[in-house]
């Protein structure tokens, strides 16, 4: 069934169609999900401040009661004498000079009030807050959180996978708890109590349900459109392989010779333009031979100058000449005008007043070198696609040409003084050195040290001690002569 054309294009519209409406769909339903997911993130952040908010009161609370406590006088007595009487529900001795306020539990976080009497410390009262399901209670019913969300305590230090692993705070992140899946956002550690973290904890349940039945309605919809497309690529089909057929017929005796066959033009299609340029093509045949003889003569020649153009590598005059006189051979133009970067003038051949002139830049990515101005009464398009691609060649020579000066550049000088580097320097210093044992002649060597440098490094930054480099070296250049030389011998 595929062997038919008819088949194969239907089939390939199909395909051409299903590409991207699966990835729409598969996109779309990517982009549902984590919506959803930033919209549980959302509640989160909102549910976790009002948590901490709640925690921060509960745990105020219990200091303004040990505050309270420590500014009573029996109490000051007893934590003086370190023996006490009788004291208040919730009050626990800790120690000989330490009271403990609060409710006690196996994870706890505390704050310390310290007992003064005048200047002398001579106690203090522990505010104890447990973190047990209690103040979970609390905090949830004080925060009002969502329905089916969590409050956790997570222990910084557990190894107990049934248990909250500790999570990255700040983030919302997946994790899982005893077999279930959330979205859970976490605080950093607390204050009070560092190796805990309170954590908010949404199911992913609802998110999961929410994304596929937002699949399922693509599904639907992308199903119709197949069913649309079918249709449409069958019609399609059965039109264009008619137009097709006419024109392979009408291809097969011109490649016989019948010069004189004729495709008919039906309708203002794109194959209605295709069958009207088959037919001037086949009136301009012969002539197109005969021009196509001349083109590759022509593009020989040009081969032979873009060869001299990359052995001229390094000399970027002389490109800029070979790339004037080549495009003019290309061309076919009576002459031509180059215009450097930095304001040569090359001209080659007749710059005629009355000639029709055509611009080319000479320019890769990266860098541009001039505007190359052709000088013809007529350009043809093939003579001019052969000049552009002669002119980007050359391009690319310049550019190499550029880059070898650079890096030649570069293993001379220091990056950041521009000065001579060391190893320039050293060539430099044997050279005169053997040039003044030869003519015997005085040589003077002059060594520069910055006083205090490095303390400005280390007080003010590296990027000060940068400047003091450069500027150093801007003195230099403007103090020595054009026959010395200056170079940055070490790291000052």
């Amino acid at each position: 069934m595929l062997g038919s054309f008819k088949h194969k294009l239907a089939v390939y519209f199909l395909l051409l169609a299903v590409a991207p409406l699966t990835a729409a769909f598969w996109g779309f339903g990517t982009v549902a999900k984590r919506a959803e997911e930033r919209r549980v993130d959302s509640r989160l952040e909102a549910e976790l401040r009002a948590v901490l908010a709640s925690y921060e009161r509960q745990a105020d609370h219990v200091t303004a009661l040990a505050r309270n406590l420590a500014g009573r006088r029996d109490v000051q007595r007893g934590l003086r004498l370190g023996r006490f009487g009788r004291l208040p529900r919730d009050v626990a001795i800790v120690g000989p000079h330490r009271l403990a306020v609060g409710r006690r539990g196996t994870i706890e976080s505390t704050r310390t009030v310290r007992v003064k009497t005048g200047r002398r410390v001579i106690g203090s009262i522990l505010a104890v807050l447990a973190l047990d399901r209690s103040l979970l209670r609390e905090l949830r019913f004080e925060s009002g959180l969502a329905h089916g969300d969590r409050i956790v305590f997570i222990p910084r230090s557990s190894r107990d996978r049934r248990r909250p692993q500790p999570v990255a705070s700040g983030r919302p992140l997946a994790v899982s708890i005893a077999g279930s899946r959330y979205r859970a956002l976490a605080t950093g550690p607390l204050a009070e109590q560092r190796n805990v973290q309170i954590a908010v904890l949404a199911p992913t349940q609802p998110i999961e349900a929410q994304a596929a039945a937002t699949r399922r309605h693509l599904l639907y919809v992308l199903l119709g459109a197949l069913l649309v497309l079918a249709a449409i690529a069958a019609a399609e089909a059965r039109s264009v392989m008619r137009s097709v057929r006419e024109l392979a017929g009408a291809a097969e005796a011109v490649g016989r010779g019948r010069l004189d066959r004729r495709v008919p033009v039906r309708g203002r299609d794109e194959f209605a333009d295709l069958a009207g340029s088959f037919n001037s093509m086949a009136d301009q045949l012969r002539t197109r031979l005969l021009e196509l003889e001349l083109h590759r003569t022509r593009l020989r020649e040009s081969l032979s100058r873009t060869g001299d153009l990359l052995t001229a590598t390094h000399d970027v005059d002389q490109l800029l000449s070979l790339i004037a006189s080549a495009a003019v051979e290309a061309a076919d133009a009576e002459g031509a005008v180059l215009l450097g970067e930095h304001g040569a003038v090359i001209e080659v051949g007749t710059l005629a007043d009355d000639a029709k002139t055509f611009e080319l830049a000479i320019a890769t990515h990266e860098s541009r070198f001039g505007i190359l101005v052709l000088y013809a009464a007529e350009l043809d398009e093939d003579n001019l696609l052969a000049t552009r691609a002669l002119v980007a060649q050359g391009a690319n020579a310049l550019e190499n040409a550029r880059l070898h000066e650079a890096a030649a550049l570069q293993a001379r000088s220091d990056g950041l003084t521009g000065l001579a580097n060391r190893r320039h320097c050293e060539e430099r210093l044997l050279a005169e050195v053997a040039r003044g044992e030869r003519y015997e002649t005085p040589l003077a060597v002059i060594l520069c040290d910055i006083d205090e440098f490095k303390a400005a490094n280390d007080t003010l930054g590296h990027g000060f001690g940068d400047l003091v480099l450069q500027r150093f070296a801007d003195v230099l250049r403007e103090t020595l002569r054009d026959i010395d030389v200056s170079s940055r011998w070490g790291g000052e």
